[in-house]
């Protein structure tokens, strides 16, 4: 006798076999999507925070970065120079200093740094007396003076001295604390006043060529 054949026991064994062939296929393909994530994951370098806390802490490190400048008053050579215009003289001040109008002058001045220029009446002795006989016994009290040299100068056509010095600066008015300065103050004999111009900075800090150049730069009106 032939073999009987039913033929819907046998349609149903071909539908369950083509859909665990169908199962076992999508399963490979998740496998195979898993993978090609985490690759794309590594190859990215995603930060393992989520996405608020990531750029959270990018805008904390963006905020406490130093500000643009050295440190301590240190003037770049890339800093930008202005030129001051008064009533009885002009000089040249770094791009984003401060400037206050002072009883006698005016100062420009940047985190430790400054430049304090003053005029006052022209004295009655010679420049070099008055500086060693009226200004050094005065300067001699401040907070940490310790003299330099004294040595002759020449700004915009008129004589004078060049006088370097270390002293202290003024307490912070948070922390107290002060600092250790290096001090170089020029005394400029003009044609109806004296011009004391005093160009402060950290010691260690090496501000001397755009000292020099603001220095030289004073001119009387």
């Amino acid at each position: 006798m032939g073999e009987t054949i039913i033929p819907g026991k046998a349609r149903g064994k071909k539908v369950r076999r083509m859909t665990n062939e169908k199962h076992q296929g999508y399963g490979r393909w998740m496998g195979l999507g898993a993978i090609l994530l985490l690759a794309i994951i590594v190859s990215t370098g995603v930060p393992r925070t989520g996405g608020v806390a990531g750029a959270a802490s990018l805008d904390t490190r963006q905020q406490t970065a130093p500000a643009a400048g050295g440190p301590g008053g240190d003037i770049p050579d890339s800093a930008v120079y202005l030129r001051y215009t008064g009533h009885t003289f002009s000089i040249e001040y770094v791009e984003g200093w401060l400037q206050t109008t002072t009883a006698h002058g005016m100062l420009f001045n940047d985190k430790d740094s400054g430049v304090d220029v003053e005029l006052g009446p022209r004295p009655r002795v010679s420049l070099w007396a008055y500086v060693q006989r009226v200004d050094l016994p005065r300067l001699a009290h401040s907070p940490g003076f310790a003299r330099g040299a004294l040595v002759r100068d020449s700004i915009g056509g008129y004589a004078a001295l060049h006088l370097s010095y270390r002293g202290r600066s003024a307490p912070d008015a948070v922390t107290g604390k002060t600092v250790a300065l290096q001090i170089d103050r020029y005394y400029v004999d003009g044609p109806h006043a004296l011009a004391t111009i005093t160009l402060s900075t950290p010691l260690g800090v090496d501000n001397v060529d755009a000292f020099r150049r603001i220095s030289h730069s004073f001119r009387f009106h």
